[in-house]
C-alpha cells in the first residue's frame, strides 16, 4: 500500500460505525441469496465489522477479507475473517462459489484490480454480488458540487468517511470496471427516495408537495421493480455478476 492511497487510509481507520451497510443494502443481499441459490464456499470482500458474515454463514461456509485490522478484530465475533486487501486476496484460484462486496468499491483506488482478483478466486460460473453508492442522480450533482468546493472526495449522504475517499461512483462506471472479468446477470437500483430528496430545497419541496407525493407513490414501486434503464439511477446500485465458465 502506498502512503496516501485510499487503501492505506482505510487500513488504519478505527471507526467501526462507518464500516456498515445501509438497511436497503442488507435487504438486497438477503434477496440475492434467496433468488440466486448456490452451494459452496462464500467470500465477503471488505467485511468491515462483519455485518454480512452471519447472513452468509446461514448459506454455507464463509470467510471475510477486511483491510482494517481494528474492523477485522470486531468482525471475528461474527465469523471467520482475514486481514487482506481486496486486490490481493490470500486465497487460491477458484476457491469460492460466491463472493459479495457491499459498499466497498467506492473507497478503493482502482476497482478494476479488485474485480480481477475476485474473478481469480471465484470458480468458473461463480457469482459476485456488488453494491455501491450510485451518483447518477440528483445526489450526484450535490456530491460533484460539494467535492469541488472542499477539494476532497469524501462527501456522501450519510456523513461517513470524512477526510477519506469516496469516488464519484456510478453503476455504469462500476460495470465498466467489472466487464473484462464478468458477465452482467442483473442490475437493480436501491433507495430511489434518497437519490432525489434531501439535497436541494426545490426538489424537496416538489417531492413533499401533494402532487409530488402522489407521483412518488405511483413511480417508486415501478422503479424498485425495474431492471432496465432506471435501475442505474437509485441511490445505490446492485450488480449480480457471473464469472464466465
Amino acid at each position: 500500500m502506498s502512503p496516501g492511497s485510499a487503501a492505506s487510509h482505510y487500513a488504519a481507520r478505527e471507526d467501526p460505525d462507518s464500516q456498515t451497510a445501509p438497511a436497503e443494502v442488507r435487504a438486497g443481499l438477503e434477496r440475492f441469496l434467496d433468488e440466486w441459490f448456490t452451494t459452496g464456499p462464500l467470500l465477503d470482500v471488505g467485511s468491515g465489522i462483519g455485518g454480512n458474515l452471519p447472513v452468509l454463514d446461514r448459506r454455507g461456509r464463509s470467510v471475510g477479507a477486511e483491510i482494517s485490522l481494528s474492523a477485522a478484530r470486531e468482525a471475528k465475533s461474527r465469523g471467520v475473517v482475514v486481514v487482506a486487501d481486496g486486490a490481493r486476496l490470500p486465497f487460491g484460484d477458484a476457491s469460492f462459489a460466491v463472493a459479495v462486496c457491499t459498499e466497498v468499491l467506492e473507497h478503493v483506488d482502482d476497482p478494476r484490480r479488485v474485480f480481477a482478483d475476485v474473478a481469480r478466486v471465484l470458480q468458473p460460473g461463480g457469482l459476485f454480488y456488488v453494491t455501491t453508492p450510485n451518483y447518477a442522480n440528483v445526489a450526484g450533482l450535490h456530491k460533484w458540487l460539494a467535492d469541488r468546493r472542499s477539494g476532497r472526495h469524501d462527501w456522501n449522504p450519510w456523513g461517513a468517511h470524512h477526510g477519506g475517499y469516496e469516488a464519484f461512483m456510478t453503476g455504469r462506471r462500476l460495470w465498466r470496471a467489472a466487464e473484462p472479468h464478468f458477465r452482467l446477470e442483473r442490475v437493480r437500483g436501491l433507495d430511489y427516495g434518497q437519490a432525489v430528496t434531501g439535497r436541494f430545497g426545490f426538489a424537496d419541496r416538489l417531492a413533499w408537495s401533494r402532487p409530488g407525493q402522489a407521483a412518488l407513490r405511483r413511480l417508486l414501486p415501478r422503479l424498485y421493480r425495474s431492471t432496465g434503464r432506471m435501475a442505474w439511477h437509485g441511490m445505490h446500485v446492485e450488480l449480480v455478476l457471473r464469472r464466465p465458465g
